[in-house]
């Protein structure tokens, strides 16, 4: 068996088969070519021309081979390692509905800029990308994960939770021309679904357990990449309702503007010797704990004027 079926071989089912669907969307795009903006992101299309169909295909396509290959990358590493701690069926159902999700907090979020503040950069603007549901995973993993601190860019070390946040912070100033919206919306819809508060759309850990004896499910149950779901459960989903997801995001932000302000004390007055003990200087791929950093492409150029478009009246 060679070292690339080796590395296929061990990753999880669904990991691998939300992996296959983007390729196989990636070659219809490389065959046949079509105009991208009308499978991208864009949340006037999808309200006012009743456009659906772009909560599911803004997540599937992608702009570049560059472009998937790097989420590509970066949803094997993160969703093995998540998948091998809830189960393929918590994991399938988790980024099922994160593509939905995400997609509809960022419409919501963009929509409600437009309507207070007269805001409608986000409303026009055409995005594209499976990054904001890694985004989403990413939360999971890092909250679930044993290790209590990460290597952002292997220059500073942040506490596990805080860790999606550094990086939508970073990323944004390395590559501005990525969506902002489309990975903030992931974090959190990653953040609220680890708090319980989307248990209501979540089925529970009892039923995936249940779901896992059944006769109809045992072809996948029988599949070499299946993990089942662990005696102790997933560990999503804690019942602690919308009052955890508020104190949670106000938390890691409070902690996040924390750790950049020790961060900056350090660039002016620097530190001695022994405090430098735990920096540890590394490549860029330890961005997502050994595998290469996202690269997103989702700022699509050439965007059409609401001139251009149909008219709404």
């Amino acid at each position: 068996m060679s070292r690339a079926a080796e590395t296929l071989a061990s990753i999880p089912l669904a990991t691998l088969s939300i992996m296959s669907v983007c390729c196989l969307v990636y070659l219809y795009q490389f065959i046949f070519d079509p105009p991208m903006h009308n499978y991208t992101m864009c949340p006037r299309l999808v309200l006012y021309l009743n456009e659906y169909y772009r909560f599911i295909t803004s997540s599937l396509f992608h702009g570049s081979i560059m472009h998937i290959g790097m989420n590509m990358m970066s949803t094997m590493a993160i969703g093995s390692s998540l998948e091998r701690r809830i189960g393929t069926l918590a994991m399938a159902t988790t980024i099922l509905w994160g593509i939905q999700l995400t997609s509809s907090i960022y419409v919501f979020v963009s929509w409600l800029l437009y309507v207070t503040f007269g805001y409608d950069h986000l409303m026009l603007q055409h995005s594209v990308g499976f990054s904001g549901v890694i985004f989403q995973l990413a939360v999971l993993e890092a909250n679930l994960s044993p290790d209590r601190t990460r290597s952002v860019f292997g220059f500073i070390n942040v506490s596990s939770k805080m860790y999606p946040w550094a990086l939508l912070v970073i990323l944004q100033f390395i590559m501005p021309q990525i969506s902002f919206m489309g990975h903030l919306s992931g974090i959190l819809i990653g953040t609220m679904q680890f708090h319980g508060s989307l248990d209501i759309v979540f089925p529970s850990d009892e039923y995936l357990k249940e779901s896992e004896t059944f006769s109809s499910l045992q072809f996948l149950v029988n599949q070499p990449g299946f993990i089942k779901m662990p005696e102790a459960g997933s560990g999503l989903g804690q019942r602690e309702g919308s009052a955890g997801f508020f104190v949670a995001v106000g938390g890691s932000i409070a902690l996040f503007v924390k750790n950049i302000c020790e961060t900056l004390k350090v660039i002016i007055f620097g530190r001695g010797e022994r405090s430098n003990e735990n920096i540890q200087m590394g490549g860029l791929g330890a961005a997502w704990g050994g595998s290469d950093s996202i690269r997103d492409e989702e700022g699509w150029n050439g965007l059409p004027t609401i001139d251009e478009e149909e008219r709404l009246t």
